[in-house]
């Protein structure tokens, strides 16, 4: 293939992938998570750190608790109860400095904020652009480690027709950050490793990953310097050494962020969220027949490999496994946005079997790319181990997770907060209270209003100031509080308002989970409360 061919190719790769990053992105408002991220984002700005509570609004994690009624309503009121409840529970600090999510996510989103203004493309713009970097990032790491062009582009292609690393690459989240990091650090690994170089680029790499995600750089790293360790034991310890800098580099932030004291009452027993995460792994980021296909290869074919294909290979599978297993030990829930930010390294293994198997012959590699593109084939047998979960709608025959890609990106569906927050920016003075019980987030991000509710049921029966004006309840969440909103809807007389926002329980959630169609939904209920005057 000549140098412009591989040019030409490279073009229409990066472009399709921008064109799926970046086409309608701001079509949806942000949904509670991406507004968790943007609210902080904002209060970084304004405070100089990210802070829970604005002396107005206070944002959690969003973790429902088993509180009896009569508990929860001691701090449904007085909204120091409800900081002082949520400083106990580690949520954030006494003086409600956010310590759940490490800071460098939020000092991304404040940047763009700051130069871009308060807006939707502000708040997803720096993480789509992350995920855009990552594809050609990819495209080099494929090509420099595997000599192989044909499997650049094939790793680069079966990443951006990821679906759902679209979709999560497309938030104002972490997702897209953490995976750019992975790959930058595995390029920064091999540079170390086998290129001659220092190793002080890794370690600033595994560093500034930490800043935006320390839950997915602690396995990867530690399958790095377990990998240098095994494979190079002459340099045993410039890579002790290289690991005590690190470590010790970290560790302050450990400290302040209290991750040694983590602790969440997780969902079901740990066998059950890895058969879940499994699923995940399986399904959306490479089949595990895949995995056993590479490992097997890597085997067979182990000393007629050259060093940086095997090591790399190698460090690849690791990964996967290495994910495998402590996703489902330190996660509350099994969401696929734990393990999707891995597709990056399902594409890289994934594009090295197929030139493997049929580099010979790249018309049937691309073909088994596409099958593997199109259709869940190769992920089938695993299911009878690793269950489908009840939200999953799949097939056995095509893959219906590109149906959501191309409604999410190019399609028009209702989205309920853009629908809700634009008719309150019309109807809404800015100091009217609004009670919701669920998405209260984007409204404090969109919105100047004080906000009452949530998850943390914050302020819903408070006396001290102003009754709600604005009720907006979505009765397809069954995971708040019911009898606190309740109580607080029958202390007034309410006239509802006819706005066509379907009720559906996120708005633009990118997990599988959240796929619920806004067109098939009822209306949610929003509401103006009727003043004793009757107007």
């Amino acid at each position: 293939m000549s140098h412009k061919t591989e040019l030409l190719a490279q073009a229409v790769i990066f472009g399709l992938a921008a064109i799926l990053l970046f086409w309608g992105l701001t079509e949806k408002y942000l949904w509670q998570d991406e507004a968790a991220t943007a609210v902080l984002a904002v209060r970084m700005l304004k405070f100089g750190r990210p802070m829970a509570y604005d002396g107005k609004n206070l944002l959690t994690i969003d973790m429902q608790d088993e509180d009896e009624d009569a508990e929860l309503s001691k701090r449904t009121k007085d909204p120091q109860a409800a900081i002082d409840y949520y400083v106990e529970q580690g949520n954030f600090k006494k003086d409600t400095t956010w310590k759940w999510q490490p800071w460098g996510l939020f000092a991304i989103a404040a940047t763009s904020i700051k130069l871009l203004g308060q807006t939707t493309l502000a708040a997803r713009l720096p993480f789509a652009l992350a995920g855009l970097a990552t594809v050609p990032l990819l495209f080099y790491l494929v090509r420099k480690q595997f000599g192989s062009f044909q499997a650049a582009a094939l790793a680069a292609v079966l990443l951006i027709c990821n679906s759902y690393w679209i979709l999560h690459a497309r938030q104002c989240r972490y997702y897209s950050v953490s995976s750019l990091f992975l790959v930058l650090s595995i390029i920064a690994y091999a540079r170390w490793q086998w290129g001659g170089r220092s190793a002080a680029a890794f370690l600033v790499t595994a560093w500034c990953w930490f800043q935006v995600d320390y839950g997915t750089v602690l396995p990867v790293v530690a399958v790095l310097f377990l990998e240098a360790l095994v494979t190079d034991t002459r340099a045993f310890w410039r890579t002790v050494t290289a690991g005590a800098i690190l470590a010790a580099s970290l560790a302050p932030f450990v400290w302040f962020y209290d991750l040694l004291h983590r602790g969440s009452d997780a969902d079901g027993i740990w066998g059950e969220r890895a058969r879940q995460n499994l699923f995940n792994t399986n399904e959306y980021v490479i089949p595990v027949l895949v995995v056993l296909a590479v490992e097997y290869l890597l085997a067979r074919n182990w000393k007629s490999l050259p060093v940086p294909e095997r090591r790399t290979v190698s460090v690849g599978c690791a990964i996967i496994v290495a994910l495998s297993f402590w996703i489902p030990t330190v996660t509350v829930y099994s969401f696929v946005r734990y393990v999707i930010i891995a597709a990056p390294v399902g594409a890289m293994l994934t594009a090295w079997l197929l030139t493997r198997l049929f580099g010979r012959d790249w018309k049937l590699a691309w073909l088994m790319a596409a099958v593997l593109i199109f259709t869940p084939w190769l992920s089938v047998p695993m299911r009878a181990i690793a269950h489908a979960p009840d939200w999953w709608t799949g097939s056995v025959w095509y893959r219906a997770e590109l149906k959501d890609l191309r409604d999410e990106i190019f399609g028009h569906q209702p989205d309920p907060n853009r629908i809700v927050i634009d008719w309150l920016r019309k109807n809404a003075a800015p100091t009217d209270e609004i009670l919701i019980n669920y998405e209260d987030l984007p409204l404090m991000y969109y919105l100047p209003n004080p906000i009452r509710g949530g998850i943390a049921t914050f302020r819903v029966e408070d006396d001290a100031r102003n009754p709600p004006r604005f009720v907006i309840l979505r009765h397809s969440v069954d995971f708040v509080h019911w009898p606190v909103f309740q109580r607080e809807m029958a202390r007034y007389k309410w006239e509802a308002i006819p706005l066509k926002a379907p009720d559906v329980q996120w708005g633009n959630n990118p997990d599988p989970m959240g796929d619920d169609d806004p067109r098939a939904a009822p209306d949610l209920y929003i509401a103006r409360r009727v003043d004793d005057g009757g107007h």
